[in-house]
């Protein structure tokens, strides 16, 4: 009994030995003065169509995104980065222009200065909200049903504001979810081609991360 006793006592403790050996040497949450480099992607939502000059605009459904970004821990709570961003927008509904079936084709590119609030900062689980502002470059293609295109292009300020939760997977390695809201400001011949002084779009996205 004895013997059956002091095995099972082994058979717990180790566990509980090895576990705190293992997260004992992990040093989750967020550090001053650590760089991380994030890629990420996902959907992106544009917004819903409008009418200009009695013509209904649709440029684009849901679709796809991707983007990389670095990050500086200043101090736990605040972080400073650069953030890349590319957004391919789904194919418009089809339309007629000049007698010719058509459809547009979108596509947005942003590159921003960042920040970063971070809640619970030492916690292997937090919150934070990113915010950025920097250009974004749209082009906006008119694809006809005879092959050819034009397109109407657009660079001017960008911003970002957003939300997302993360996980540290390890003490260097962290995955996590991400929701941006984008304002594009529209740059006169985007305006005047389509009514819009600026566009604006969400994106959802799954992100993985390392820290060093």
């Amino acid at each position: 009994m004895k013997k059956l006793l002091l095995l099972c006592a082994l058979f717990v403790a180790a566990p509980v030995v090895f576990a705190q050996d293992y997260y004992g040497l992990q040093e989750y949450g967020l550090r001053q003065n650590t760089t991380r480099v994030e890629f990420y992607g996902g959907m992106v939502l544009p917004q819903n169509t409008w009418s200009h000059h009695g013509q209904e605009v649709d440029l684009g459904t849901t679709g796809w995104t991707a983007g990389i970004g670095f990050t500086r821990n200043l101090v736990p709570v605040f972080s400073l980065g650069l953030d890349a961003n590319y957004a391919q927008l789904g194919d418009g509904d089809t339309f007629i222009s000049g007698g010719k079936d058509s459809y547009y084709r979108t596509g947005i590119a942003t590159g921003l200065v960042t920040g970063r609030v971070n809640f619970f900062p030492t916690q292997a689980t937090r919150l934070y909200i990113p915010f950025g502002i920097g250009v974004g470059h749209m082009f906006a293609r008119q694809k006809f049903d005879d092959g050819s295109h034009l397109t109407t292009n657009s660079t001017d300020l960008a911003q970002m504001i957003g939300i997302g939760l993360e996980f540290d997977i390890d003490d260097s390695t962290i995955f996590g979810v991400e929701g941006r809201y984008y304002l594009v400001e529209a740059a006169s011949d985007f305006k005047n081609a389509f009514g819009k002084s600026r566009i604006h779009y969400s994106n959802v996205m799954l992100k993985l991360g390392w820290r060093f």
